[in-house]
């Protein structure tokens, strides 16, 4: 995925409120998770030893939504990929996020 370009992922009505959810594009996964009117976007394998994270814990109250590794236990705030909790150190690639129409669009964040 090139940084500059805007790269159709799922249909809105795909996403459930809540939820994690699985998107590969171009050979990467990616964690989508739809939270109210917002959609964060971010690397779906984890950084310790590659874990898929929309299998782990989901934690969307209050102000730091994260998702918790189900190998693990590493935590990642979803707003930015940045570790909380290790055995992780390095972060998740984060993605910018819009809607167009009923489409789901992502890019790779600067």
């Amino acid at each position: 995925m090139d940084q500059a370009t805007w790269t159709s992922a799922i249909a809105l009505d795909q996403l459930p409120e809540g939820r994690a959810v699985r998107v590969t594009l171009d050979g990467t996964d990616l964690l989508f998770v739809r939270s109210g009117d917002r959609i964060i976007v971010v690397a779906n394998r984890c950084t310790h030893q590659g874990a898929p994270l929309h299998k782990g814990v989901l934690k969307l109250a209050g102000s730091m939504p994260t998702v918790q590794c189900p190998v693990h236990q590493s935590m990642f705030r979803l707003e930015d990929g940045g570790v909380l909790r290790g055995p992780a150190t390095q972060a998740l690639a984060a993605y910018d996020v819009r809607v167009d129409g009923d489409t789901v669009e992502v890019r790779p964040r600067a």
